[in-house]
């Protein structure tokens, strides 16, 4: 069993990997099933070359996986209840969000949970 302080360092150096609001935002968009970097880019308004990036950071971590489809990469949550557990921190950073009632926070966790409905994957498209 690994000690405490290893597990503490890998889980420090994950938590460093997806400090990023862009990677946040790819993660929970992934919660709904496999995407392109072409499709993530354009819902998230990002450019592919950036979420390129992000993924490759998100990849290194094993917190996505790609398969390929023909001549595409999707790709899609290792674990997914990741995506969960990032939209239960939104109560640890409530109190920071001053400007933010308690039904806007609640409205927020609604929208991410309500991404969480499969698209169409690449594969169906």
């Amino acid at each position: 069993m690994p000690s405490r302080k290893i597990v503490a360092n890998e889980l420090a150096h994950v938590l460093r990997q997806i400090s990023h609001p862009d990677r946040i935002r790819l993660l929970l968009k992934l919660q709904a099933g496999e995407q392109t970097v072409n499709e993530l880019g354009d819902i998230l308004e990002i450019s592919p070359t950036r979420v390129s990036q992000h993924l490759g950071v998100l990849r290194a971590v094993a917190l996505v996986e790609t398969r390929t489809v023909g001549q595409k990469r999707v790709y899609r949550l290792a674990q997914r209840d990741l995506a969960a557990w990032l939209i239960e921190g939104i109560d640890f950073v409530a109190h920071r969000l001053s400007r933010a009632t308690p039904d806007d926070i609640a409205h927020a966790k609604q929208l991410w949970v309500a991404e969480a409905e499969p698209v169409e994957t690449a594969e169906a498209a």
